[in-house]
């Protein structure tokens, strides 16, 4: 029988503080502070300077079309798998945004869940969540960061509902993560830090890094111009795609859900089936005027989720995994997007 882990995220500060200090302890630039003492020169600040030449907005999942012609589907998400759906995005849209802006000239490839899963919870959580429990996402965090990311050529002709199943199993406790996933993840390795303040995380956001993040509360419906507040309790992962500034000029932050379109209710069979192009989009009213969000995402207020975030919650930038060209033909042509 395949368990469900229905409540997803748990929270738990404790092992979170253990796990960064454990990190720490082995000199990862764990935290937000040592990290942009490492790029001083490029990540702090970065938000005011965008600000400052012009920009309203920085939406990170445009540079799918970029790299791909078309945005990305929404997760499909049926058994709590919300931790590794909200870390997958965070990977993905930041590998995206370095291929799409020439840092790295490589073709995009389309990272897996999956592993992220069982990995996290049990090669890095060794079990401390049980049937029940889902996962914690500092251990998805370090997950990332020690062990890397596999592409979905894992999976090949195998439906999402089928390869969450074959998380879910190997996540067992008990379990392990099979051998084959492990060497498809190793050297695709990504940093990952905790941003310790809403301006680092808005910086990491304008710098390109997506923020996995997790917290008490589901997104609430959003509003007239798009941006929800919190919704009803529930512990949940989801991830940052996006900072903008709103009609009335403050910062806000674009959220990329991890079930199905937003707002969805349940996940429907339909979000996997029909083309992207028909899957309901929510628009925002923001300081540069209205802009169609990539399926999935919302606009977010960005002091009430932070807020919870610090509550119990966490937050965790996501650099680029690492692939490397195999040839002349994995090498992308750079084109503009309207």
């Amino acid at each position: 029988m395949i368990p469900q882990f229905v409540s997803g995220w748990r929270s738990d500060p404790a092992a979170v503080q253990d796990s960064i200090l454990d990190r720490a302890s082995r000199g990862d630039a764990v935290m937000g502070a040592t990290f942009t003492s490492l790029h001083a020169n490029d990540l702090p600040g970065t938000w005011k300077r965008m600000q400052a030449a012009g920009h309203k907005g920085i939406f990170l999942r445009d540079k799918e079309l970029v790299v791909r012609g078309g945005y990305r589907r929404p997760c499909l998400q049926r058994r709590g798998t919300c931790v590794s759906r909200g870390m997958f995005r965070g990977v993905q849209t930041s590998l995206d945004v370095d291929v799409a802006s020439n840092s790295s000239l490589l073709k995009s490839v389309d990272v897996s869940f999956a592993p992220i899963y069982s990995l996290a919870r049990v090669e890095v959580g060794k079990n401390r969540c049980g049937s029940g429990d889902g996962a914690i996402l500092a251990d998805a965090a370090r997950a990332v960061h020690d062990y890397g990311v596999a592409t979905t050529a894992l999976f090949p002709g195998t439906s999402e509902d089928d390869v969450e199943k074959l998380a879910c199993k190997y996540a067992t406790p008990g379990q392990q993560t099979p051998s084959s996933w492990i060497q498809a993840c190793k050297t695709h390795t990504c940093v990952t830090f905790w941003p310790e303040t809403l301006d680092l995380l808005f910086d990491c956001l304008a710098a390109g890094y997506a923020v996995p993040y997790a917290m008490n509360y589901v997104t609430g419906d959003p509003n007239s111009s798009g941006i929800s507040d919190l919704g009803s309790y529930g512990p949940h992962c989801r991830c940052f795609v996006g900072v903008f500034l709103d009609e009335n000029g403050e910062t806000q932050l674009e959220s990329s859900e991890s079930w199905g379109r937003f707002p969805a209710g349940q996940p429907m069979d339909t979000d996997q089936t029909c083309p992207v192009e028909q899957i309901p989009r929510i628009t925002i009213k923001y300081a540069g005027g209205e802009k169609q969000l990539a399926p999935g995402d919302v606009g977010v207020n960005a002091k009430r989720f932070y807020a919870q975030i610090q509550s119990g919650g966490e937050a965790w930038a996501v650099g680029a995994p690492q692939f490397q060209a195999q040839g002349v033909a994995d090498l992308v042509r750079k084109v503009q997007v309207a």
